[in-house]
């Protein structure tokens, strides 16, 4: 048996919790107690916390079972881990990890598996773009908090806007993951203020660019929605609560993202079909839902104008259901498109 196949059998060993003397584990490798104990130290060496103790009852064992057994992936599998893996860049997440995972992922592969996962690691780009990168350990401590129903507390920094107030989720049209109505301290670049939070975690939505917390302010006795990258010293306390009735998490994500944040709510119907209004709007940018009436339309704009203008390039059917006010601006709109006509008829 070559070492490398033995190391990995003692690591399957190891992960059951048992202890074995280096005379047994010399016995079932058909090898010399002292080449076990060379692979011991081999394992050591690549950091694996492997204890011995002396005596008739002692042996090595794994401390707190801290090795993983050996995965056996088939060729599917391999690939799909290792794409996977590089998508967790785009996914805003701190990727030491996952390019450490990737290296050791990529070496224990046979050749021709090996050159396929360097193929698509060279051929496909997952950019970070504008999302921030997200703490692994605010996501693995706010999930555990979420599964065990206990109250997370963090210090969030406030989005630097003056004319937005603290809202609520079920009540207002700004921005749930905004507060600027609270005194602040300095958050952990010394740039942006940030205040305490403690909250009963309900759950995590991956939406656009961003990793949002959608849970319940005790301070603010209402439902919140947070940025992960706005968050600094996560913490799982031991207080457990009890679930209160809530919205939905993916819907509130969406409309504090879409319409909330934003001074105009439009709300539009369409005859054309959900894949259509997505070809219009983004998800990013609007909430779209099948209606009794047709298809509806929920987004968010600073400007009527910009609304205007984005309508008049829809090569469909739109009804506007609100506000009214956006029918003025798209009458200025075409007044304004009819005049630049005029105008370059007479040039």
């Amino acid at each position: 048996m070559q070492s490398e196949t033995r190391l990995l059998s003692l690591l399957g060993l190891f992960a059951s919790g048992r202890s074995c003397t280096a005379v047994e584990l010399a016995a079932r490798f058909d090898v010399t107690p002292r080449t076990i104990r060379r692979d011991i130290a081999a394992l050591r060496d690549l950091g694996y916390i492997i204890s011995s103790a002396p005596g008739l009852t002692g042996g090595y064992r794994a401390e707190s079972r801290t090795v993983l057994p050996p995965l056996q992936l088939e060729a599917g599998e391999a690939l799909a881990t290792a794409v996977g893996l590089a998508l967790l860049r785009g996914a805003g997440l701190d990727t030491e990890h996952a390019d450490s995972a990737t290296t050791k992922l990529r070496e224990m592969l046979p050749p021709a598996m090996r050159a396929t996962v360097a193929d698509i690691a060279a051929a496909v780009s997952v950019p970070e773009g504008n999302v921030p990168g997200v703490d692994i350990d605010a996501v693995i401590t706010l999930a555990s908090a979420i599964n065990s129903s206990t109250i997370a507390t963090f210090d969030y920094r406030k989005m630097q806007r003056s004319d937005v107030e603290d809202p609520t989720v079920t009540g207002s049209t700004d921005d749930p993951t905004v507060d600027t109505t609270r005194t602040a301290t300095a958050g952990p670049t010394g740039d942006q203020p940030s205040t305490p939070r403690r909250v009963e975690p309900i759950r995590l939505v991956v939406f656009g660019a961003h990793w949002y917390l959608f849970a319940f302010d005790l301070d603010r006795d209402d439902h919140r929605v947070f940025r992960l990258d706005r968050m600094n010293r996560v913490h799982a306390t031991t207080f457990t609560f009890t679930a209160r009735d809530r919205p939905d998490a993916e819907a509130a994500v969406s409309a504090a993202v879409t319409t909330t944040a934003y001074p105009h709510t439009v709300v539009l119907r369409t005859a054309a079909s959900v894949g259509e209004a997505k070809e219009w709007f983004p998800t990013r940018s609007a909430t779209i839902t099948e209606a009794a009436d047709g298809v509806r339309i929920t987004c968010g704009f600073w400007d009527l104008r910009w609304v205007a203008a984005t309508l008049a390039s829809i090569p469909a059917e739109i009804e506007v259901l609100h506000p009214p006010e956006l029918i003025d601006a798209l009458r200025d709109h075409a007044e304004r498109a009819q005049a630049v006509v005029e105008a370059s008829r007479t040039t």
